[in-house]
């Protein structure tokens, strides 16, 4: 097949890593992959990278000028299937690895956390995001969890067998368990945790919407004994966030963004990502694959895939803190261990060369329909 892919950034996590990780597996299986981009800095093995002109006169201008420039590039040439990864209103599958933002909001505005009239900014997303889920913006949805999807179809009306749930995969080999006794014991030495003391590990960027605020506060007011809380990731107020940590004295540390998030991984007691809202959540499934009891919320769309005990490790609410400690206490406990072996069997369930398979049958099942 000759796939056209867009979306805005290509270096960077999350979405940037599924799309960059798709591209190439794509490639890999012989397929002619072009990646749309407005910022490249970012080499995808077997993939023709097409850099598309924006306006950067801020945040909006970008956003619109991306979303109305790529579809126009695209459509200059002949595609089997076109993919549109972030918002832009016309393409053949829409791949919402994000969630809908209209639900982003609701929940923000529930938590407290947003107030008053929205912006341009997030009126431009919505007024995109009503394009693409139109009937002329899309043929069909992929979707990385069922939450996603029926986000979509209630936000949207998009019916649900336009609507394929495929959950991410995970790489095997750089998140296993075998890396904690070689990675481990580095990652403590480097943040000066001593031989007694438990380590919870918190992943991701964007740290309200991931709950991090909440577990600093949880590290405030009832600190699990002889634990420390490390954050790890990018945050608009991340220097806030370093002095709260700083003021615990120890407790609790912020490292900011990492590249070798596989080594907390390693030196982990627990992970904990009680996410207000997460359409699926790599990081999730990469603890499991690390062999470390994960605890998350429902909100988060790696949450279904957590059954048997590791269900016991998932709250229904993410604002309920004592929920959050006994589950994080859980993990800490005698069953700690066997928590940690299941979630590995259920992340080898899970490959990543399994899900190319299952996106690559999904694109060319579109593609016989176009």
């Amino acid at each position: 097949m000759r796939v056209a892919l867009m979306h805005r950034r290509l270096a960077g996590g999350g979405t940037e890593g599924d799309l960059r990780r798709l591209a190439s597996g794509l490639a890999a299986r012989g397929h002619d992959v072009h990646v749309f981009c407005a910022r490249a800095r970012a080499d995808v093995p077997g993939v023709t990278v097409r850099r598309v002109p924006v306006v950067r006169a801020g945040r909006l201008a970008r956003l619109l000028s991306f979303a109305f420039a790529a579809p126009r590039l695209v459509a200059r040439e002949r595609w089997d299937v076109v993919v549109g990864f972030g918002r832009t209103p016309r393409q053949d599958v829409v791949r919402v690895g994000g969630g809908t933002h209209r639900a982003y909001l609701a929940r923000m505005r529930a938590a407290g956390l947003r107030r008053g009239s929205l912006g341009p900014y997030h009126r431009a997303i919505l007024w995109l995001e009503r394009r693409q889920f139109s009937a002329g913006g899309h043929r069909r949805v992929l979707a990385v969890s069922e939450r996603v999807r029926d986000e979509v179809t209630r936000d949207y009306g998009v019916p649900r067998e336009r609507i394929a749930v495929i959950y991410n995969g995970v790489d095997l080999e750089r998140f296993d368990p075998a890396a904690r006794t070689a990675l481990g014991p580095r990652v403590r030495h480097e943040l000066g945790i001593t031989n007694g003391a438990r380590l919870c590990v918190a992943v991701g960027s964007g740290f309200r919407r991931k709950g991090f605020d909440l577990l600093l506060g949880l590290w405030r007011r009832d600190p699990l004994p002889d634990t420390v809380l490390v954050l790890v990731g990018d945050d608009e107020r991340l220097g806030a966030y370093r002095r709260e940590a700083e003021a615990l004295r120890g407790r609790v540390m912020v490292t900011g963004p990492r590249a070798d998030v596989e080594a907390f991984f390693a030196a982990a007691d627990v992970v904990c990502v009680p996410s207000r809202q997460e359409a699926f959540g790599n990081v999730v499934l990469e603890a499991c694959a690390a062999g470390v009891p994960v605890v998350t919320s429902r909100r988060a769309g790696a949450a279904e895939l957590l059954d048997g005990a590791l269900d016991s490790l998932v709250v229904d609410d993410p604002e309920d803190l004592e929920a959050i400690r006994r589950a994080v206490a859980r993990a800490l406990g005698p069953d700690g261990p066997s928590l940690g072996a299941a979630a590995r069997r259920l992340a080898e369930r899970l490959p990543w060369a399994a899900h190319i398979e299952r996106v690559e049958r999904f694109l060319a099942e579109v593609a016989r329909e176009r």
